[in-house]
């Protein structure tokens, strides 16, 4: 109550001006300006601490920080390196051949959308035959990562990665042999100058099995 003294033999109250703080009077505690100050300061304190814990409450009792986390659906970033200057594709098995057997000018091509799609020029076989060497991945505009060779399976049930087996450099398509396993990694991904490379690893189903570095210039 406002304007009572010390000395009321019932229950004497002290009236701070400002926020209304009472303080019951004990017989043996002694009040002076500087305790007086100091109560203040610390349930003026303590007013700001239950007003914060208010509006956590208001949002469901807790405040939640979010950290920033990693897609399990996103590629694996690589480091930026020295970009090829041709393709370094070598075939083992059954179509041994390599890319030092490109046919200039018979059938490759580079375009993102995405996906990326990349196809060598026909690389010669033996009797005259010729292989070339295709991918189409949801790569990334401007960052690098690993992808699936086998999955997942596009039109016609091909998959990401294959090989086409023709007569001659001339022909189109041909035989197309699906990967069994293995992965195409993007080393560099730069879809503002039309620039990807990386790496291919992978094995196919006719046993053929092919290694080495790829380099997808768009438009060419």
């Amino acid at each position: 109550m406002v304007g009572r003294s010390f000395r009321n033999a019932n229950r004497p109250e002290v009236t701070l001006r400002g926020p209304k703080i009472c303080m019951w009077a004990y017989p043996n505690l002694q009040f002076n300006r500087s305790t007086l100050r100091a109560v203040r300061t610390l349930v003026a304190a303590g007013l700001a601490v239950l007003a914060f814990g208010m509006a956590g409450c208001s949002t469901g009792g807790s405040v939640a920080m979010s950290s920033p986390t990693r897609s399990a659906a996103s590629p694996t970033p690589f480091p930026a390196s020295t970009p090829p200057t041709s393709n370094t594709l070598q075939l083992q098995g059954p179509l041994a051949t390599d890319t030092s057997r490109e046919v200039v000018g018979s059938g490759r091509g580079c375009g993102f959308g995405p996906p990326l799609i990349f196809q060598t020029n026909a690389m010669s076989l033996r009797k005259g035959r010729v292989v070339r060497v295709a991918l189409a991945i949801a790569a990334q505009r401007s960052s690098g990562g690993t992808y699936s060779a086998t999955s997942p399976l596009e039109p016609y049930g091909l998959t990401p990665l294959t090989l086409s087996v023709a007569n001659n450099a001339t022909n189109g398509a041909g035989n197309r042999i699906n990967a069994i396993s293995g992965e195409v990694t993007v080393t560099s991904a730069d879809a503002v100058k039309g620039l990807f490379y990386g790496t291919i690893d992978a094995q196919f189903a006719d046993g053929t099995r092919l290694a080495g570095g790829w380099l997808c210039r768009v438009g060419e």
